[in-house]
């Protein structure tokens, strides 16, 4: 097994222990250390997905497993941050129906690439899918990061900067999930586009 494969499998493992340490209290925000033990886990499983292509190019290890399990890899790991932040709505902002967008995207692009396999086509990531992830880990992450700012808040009684934070916190959020969405519709679009001719046959 390759360094590369390893980085992704990292990725999918962390996956539970992301979910686990997000959840694990379901009260106040005050003392909850488990949000912000999320947050650092979902950033380093982030950057693998970053680090394991490279390295595949750089060592040339790209193998058909690798291939497969990175974009699943990737699908999963912001497909359970979402389901997790739209469980915790009332701190996330997260509306259920932009998760449902994007999730539905991943299915359908998956669904797309397992036509193409058995005729031995493969469907290429494009500039619009790599956007779409960008986009998609900057939405999550940034939700994530001010989450743990209201951890910190409540745990410390920090006052001065509460009215500030909180005018910019559901803007910033919202913001930055349409541009999710909508990268995420578009790269969809593209994928479909291109390959369109293996629904045809």
């Amino acid at each position: 097994m390759t360094l590369a494969t390893k980085l992704t499998l990292a990725r999918v493992a962390a996956i539970p222990v992301f979910i686990a340490a997000f959840t694990w209290n379901e009260g106040t925000l005050t003392n909850d250390w488990g949000k912000i033990t999320a947050t650092i886990v979902f950033i380093i499983a982030a950057i693998t997905d970053y680090y394991d292509g490279a390295m595949a190019r750089f060592y040339k290890e790209e193998t058909t497993f690798g291939k497969f399990i990175d974009p699943i890899a990737d699908k999963l790991l912001v497909s359970s941050a979402l389901i997790v932040l739209v469980e915790y709505r009332t701190i996330s902002c997260i509306p259920s129906w932009a998760a449902a967008v994007i999730i539905s995207r991943e299915f359908a692009v998956t669904g797309l690439r397992l036509l193409g396999a058995p005729k031995g086509m493969s469907v290429e990531a494009s500039s619009f899918g790599k956007w779409k992830t960008a986009t998609q880990l900057i939405s999550i992450i940034t939700t994530l990061v001010f989450i743990c700012f209201r951890v910190l808040f409540e745990t410390y009684n920090i006052d001065s900067f509460k009215a500030v934070f909180f005018k910019i916190y559901n803007p910033t959020i919202l913001i930055l999930l349409y541009a999710a969405v909508i990268m995420t519709v578009l790269s969809g679009y593209d994928y479909f586009k291109k390959n369109w001719h293996l629904l045809d046959e």
